[in-house]
Formats: structure tokens, sequence, C-alpha cells
């Protein structure tokens, strides 16, 4: 029986996620009523470029792994719970409560969307084309994308480098390895819930390398690399916000690498295999963290409407 993308994850204590996106017939005027007016400035599908910069002190954020707070627009209560599905949701069983155990509050184990968060040194590149709709092995999507980041105790630099989209997703679409123009995550259902819903200018799926310190290791290829230029979904404070709480008047840059790698049969079929990220940075509680979340605060998009 296929397990799920949680139970893969909990082999290393956090929950893996790979977030996905979908298209909600997005209209940039105001004069076509037939879709749904994105609350975001919009991008050329044709011609995506994107850039992260660190200029000042905060600019790039490395997120440490730590419970997630629970939205109840999304997760509902004890009494009547919501967002449990598979692969996206929280279930049940690991998730805390209130002391009267009316309302949810937190996970029960750690994840990578946390309020925790270390400021770092970073940058990065990206040039993308949004050419094919929904997920395709033929897909003419494009990306060439490059990241440079510190650990949060300045002992390791990564370099992370993807050329290869992910044509076609393993738990969910990834439309054909870039989207733009959309909305995912939290009530959409589509993309883990623990995120908000967030409007996204461009977001891409790719299969990458990461080196450490110069040196590909062991678990360094074939990674899956996911990156989306948002709505800001982090408050004064940092924190992780619920759905009420994203900004649209200001946006910000994602990176996730979770800890699964990316394999692919003779037919071109692909699955998601269960392997931390070889990060070398250890936690607190002695653990080496093996997942890589980065926030980019000063991203610059080419050519975004007004």
């Amino acid at each position: 029986m296929r397990r799920t993308r949680l139970s893969r994850l909990l082999q290393h204590l956090v929950i893996p996620v790979t977030v996905a996106s979908v298209p909600l017939l997005v209209h940039a005027d105001d004069d076509d009523d037939d879709g749904l007016e994105l609350p975001i400035r919009t991008i050329d599908p044709g011609n995506i470029s994107a850039r992260g910069l660190d200029k000042v002190s905060g600019d790039v954020r490395w997120i440490l792994p730590g419970p997630r707070r629970l939205d109840p627009k999304v997760f509902g209560t004890p009494a009547a719970p919501l967002g449990f599905e598979p692969d996206v949701g929280v279930p049940l069983a690991m998730r805390l409560t209130n002391g009267d155990g009316t309302a949810y509050t937190t996970t029960s184990i750690p994840t990578p969307f946390s309020d925790n968060s270390a400021i770092i040194n970073g940058n990065y590149k990206l040039k993308a084309q949004d050419k094919t709709l929904a997920d395709d092995p033929d897909s003419k999507d494009k990306i060439k994308y490059s990241a440079k980041v510190t650990s949060p105790d300045g002992n390791n630099t990564y370099d992370i480098s993807v050329k290869q989209i992910l044509p076609v997703g393993v738990d969910h679409p990834v439309f054909g390895g870039v989207g733009s123009n959309m909305i995912h995550h939290g009530m959409t259902g589509i993309g883990t819930k623990m995120q908000p819903t967030q409007p996204t200018v461009a977001a891409i799926w790719g299969i990458g390398t990461i080196k450490v310190n110069g040196v590909v290791p062991e678990r360094g290829e074939n990674r899956l690399v996911h990156s989306m230029i948002t709505c800001d979904v982090r408050d004064a404070d940092y924190r992780l916000v619920f759905d009420d709480g994203v900004d649209c008047s200001n946006i910000h840059t994602h990176l996730m690498m979770p800890n699964v790698q990316i394999v692919a049969d003779e037919e071109g079929n692909y699955e998601e295999v269960a392997s931390p990220v070889p990060t070398g940075f250890i936690l607190s509680n002695g653990m080496e963290q093996p997942f890589l979340h980065v926030m980019f605060e000063n991203t610059v998009v080419d050519g975004l409407g007004d």
C-alpha cells in the first residue's frame, strides 16, 4: 500500500511537504467577471525573472523546525474538525488542544512551518518560462535557478541549482514544472494546509543539486526543489500567519527542499523517496535538520504588473 507523504516524513520527525498550486481562472483585468481577480500583481508567464537580495540583516531567514499553529478556519475545532485530508492535511492524532479541549492549538510534532527562524546570508536568481498549464511528461516549461545560503551557525554554505523541471507531480499537480499567477495552500486543499492560502506570482518545481561547502555530499543530487514568490505570510515577529493575516501589499520568496529525492523509472514515471537533506546543520536536540526552508524578504521581480 502506498505510504502517504506524511508517513514518509515521520521517519525523520518532521512533516515532509511539497507544495503545489492550482490555477483558478485568474484574470488580471477588472472588466472580466468570469474568473477570480488575483489580489496580487501578475507576471508574464513566458518571461519570469526574479532575484533575492541580501542588503540588510533580516533579508534572508532560515526556518527552524517547530510546531505549526493551527488556523481554526482551516482545521476547524475538536468538535468539528477540518483539514485532515491525506498528504495535505494534519491528522487529528497530530494536533494539540487547549485545556478544555474546545480548540486546536498547534501540531504535536515539529514541522518545517514554525514561527522559529534565524537570520542568515544568501541570495538567489530565477529565470523561468511557464508554457505548459498542466502536468505533462513533454512539458515545455523551463527553469534556471540558483541560490546560495548559509547555515544559522555560519559553518556551512549551500549552493542549490536547478536546471531540470519536474514535469509531472507525484502527489499533486505541478503544472508542468512552472506555475504563475495562481492561488494555493490553505483553504484550496492544494499543497500543505499548514501554509496559509496565498496568492502566488510564480512557483517552480525542479530536480536539483545541493552543494555543501563546495562539495556535493551523499544524497545531494536529484533533490526536489520548490520555490515560490507569494504574498507576505509572515508578521512583524516573523510568525507564520493565518489566512486573515496574509498581506498582498508585499511579496517575498520561499525556498523549500523537503526530505525527499526524485527518482524516475525507465518509463519516465516519477517517485519521491524519503531522504533527509544533507544540511549538516545540527539542531539543539543533537539532530541534523532534515529539510531546508529559506525565506528571501528582499525579492525583486522583473516586469511585475501594477
